[in-house]
């Protein structure tokens, strides 16, 4: 079975990710700046203290994979100098499929559809959190720039409920999709993988 190395395999989104692809048979390499956060133990699971911003970790969390994910999310502006760290390793690797950079409602293209969210909040998070959206578009320009077979999830909000199957993608002139789970989230990013479908495409995904 394939290799698949996880940024952020640590956090929330980052756990349903490991756990689902080593039910699927993956061999998982992640990447965590803390590992004792990691709970799970599997003989096809290796952990790896690094970090993403700095570059520490990363040719060894990325050695041998076919798809890389990043689910690297932070309160504060990092996700540009993780993706200038990684994207030149990603394309050295001679085995490397696909990269998933899972990003937010409100960057890019989706800025406009962000603003139809329902609830004041979240319809004003790209203006509220400027720098940390500011920071998140630069890691999308960094990886659209690349020639890596890649595709950018653009997340509506997450929520830790349990699994609905209830996954939709749209592009960003259609009304954004609901809430989606970390639980679905995950089970989509693992399906897309080895798919042909989405690649060097930018999508919003949330829930029907």
């Amino acid at each position: 079975m394939a290799r698949i190395a996880i940024l952020g395999a640590s956090g929330k989104l980052g756990e349903r990710l490991v756990n689902r692809a080593l039910e699927l048979g993956y061999s998982v390499n992640a990447l965590a700046r803390d590992p004792r956060r990691i709970k799970r133990q599997n003989e096809n699971l290796t952990v790896i203290s690094g970090d993403a911003e700095t570059g520490e970790g990363l040719d060894a969390v990325v050695d041998r994979c076919h798809f890389v994910i990043s689910a690297v999310g932070s309160l504060r502006p990092m996700m540009t100098p993780a993706m200038n760290q990684l994207v030149p390793k990603l394309e050295t690797l001679k085995r490397f499929e696909r990269f998933v950079l899972i990003s937010r409602l409100g960057t890019g293209e989706s800025l406009l559809q962000s603003a139809k969210v329902s609830g004041p909040v979240q319809s004003r998070l790209p203006v509220l959190l400027t720098p940390i959206f500011r920071d998140i578009n630069g890691a999308e320009q960094r990886v659209r720039q690349s020639a890596l077979p890649y595709t950018i999830l653009r997340s509506t909000r997450l929520t830790d409920d349990p699994a609905t199957g209830k996954v939709l993608t749209v592009g960003p002139a259609e009304p954004p999709p609901h809430r989606i789970t970390r639980a679905d989230l995950a089970n989509y990013v693992l399906a897309l993988l080895e798919s042909r479908d989405g690649l060097r495409a930018e999508v919003t995904v949330g829930s029907a």
